[in-house]
């Protein structure tokens, strides 16, 4: 192959490589936006496509806010309306930017933004880095005070979900507790990025497969499988239950007393669980582990933990981190029977 085919041939190759590392995250969608604020960060200059216009958005002393609407099934900005609009910068790359819905929420993001219209709502999809998505998810997610062994767990932890597969079908995550975190990129600490850059590519896998490993906030004492809470994953590992020394050293209980109007909960399966606090609050059972009950009052759940407790305990890995423990073994007691391996560049 003479030489310059053969330095196409490379370009490509690091082209596919690289774009194989970003991630689409649905963002905001919580809010249902109806509008949107675009702006730039810093001295940032969006390039904003809409249509067959390109609409170039200048930061710092040019500042400029840009309104972007929902009208049925098309996005509207500045008069022009459109099946969708692109923003990255002006030479196709990434960018930073606000995005803002008014007077609920404002995050700063790096990457590229599209956004499309349905039924009169907003979907905006930010198209990031996956290593720049896993600081900022690993940041939202643990304590960033935690020690680095810790942050490490979380960081491996963190990229092999992103790494397993997408869970929606409009974008790859979403950003809320149905996937992971994702905040601003400037919450990121120096320590958590010390957590990923030492962890780069390397993800949890189980038989050759990377798996989406879930992790939670404090398991009460014990891990349990995807059999104990009635869950089904993208992947045949069954999250095996194994004792947490530091939460029983180290409980924290909760207790909620039901409003006489609410049902008693018949179950701790995780889809139950998701179901009554939908329907009375997330606060209302905010852990799988509890029991139930009654006294002259009436019903009365004590717990014991937070979140799922499936796979890592995020307050059992600050712990076993604090005993010297490094992250691959931290890893090993909550994922029994998995390898930490390194992802294809």
């Amino acid at each position: 192959m003479p030489l310059h085919g053969r330095t196409i041939l490379l370009l490509l190759l690091i082209s596919a490589a690289h774009a194989q590392t970003a991630v689409r995250f649905g963002v905001l969608g919580l809010f249902h936006p109806k509008e949107l604020v675009l702006e730039p960060n810093g001295v940032q200059v969006l390039s904003v496509r809409a249509a067959d216009n390109n609409l170039l958005l200048k930061g710092e002393h040019n500042h400029r806010l840009l309104l972007i609407h929902a009208d049925d099934e098309h996005v509207v900005i500045q008069g022009i309306s459109t099946s969708s609009c692109t923003v990255d910068a002006r030479d196709g790359g990434p960018v930073r930017f606000r995005l803002s819905i008014s007077g609920k929420i404002s995050r700063i993001y790096e990457g590229k933004l599209s956004v499309t219209a349905h039924h009169g709502v907003l979907t905006a999809t930010i198209s990031m880095d996956r290593e720049k998505a896993v600081a900022s998810i690993v940041a939202a997610e643990m304590p960033t005070d935690a020690p680095l062994e810790a942050l490490r767990a979380q960081a491996v932890v963190t990229r092999s979900f992103l790494a397993a597969g997408p869970r929606h079908r409009d974008f790859d995550f979403c950003d809320t507790t149905h996937c992971q975190f994702l905040r601003s990129p400037d919450d990121v600490s120096a320590r958590v990025a010390q957590a990923v850059a030492s962890t780069r590519s390397l993800v949890l896998s189980w038989h050759n497969q990377t798996i989406p490993a879930l992790y939670s906030s404090r398991c009460g004492g014990q891990t349990r499988s995807l059999a104990d809470v009635g869950m089904h994953a993208n992947t045949a590992y069954p999250y095996y239950s194994v004792q947490c020394k530091w939460c029983r050293e180290h409980p924290v209980r909760w207790e909620r007393r039901l409003d006489p109007a609410a049902r008693s909960p018949q179950s701790s399966n995780e889809s139950a669980r998701i179901a009554y606090a939908r329907q009375w609050g997330w606060s209302a059972l905010p852990g799988s582990t509890f029991t139930i009950r009654q006294d002259a009052g009436g019903v009365i759940i004590d717990g014991q933990s937070i979140g799922h407790s499936l796979g890592l305990c995020q307050s059992g890995a600050i712990g076993l981190a604090q005993s010297g423990a490094d992250f691959r073994s931290i890893l090993a007691h909550y994922y029994p029977n998995t390898d930490v391996t390194e992802l294809p560049e």
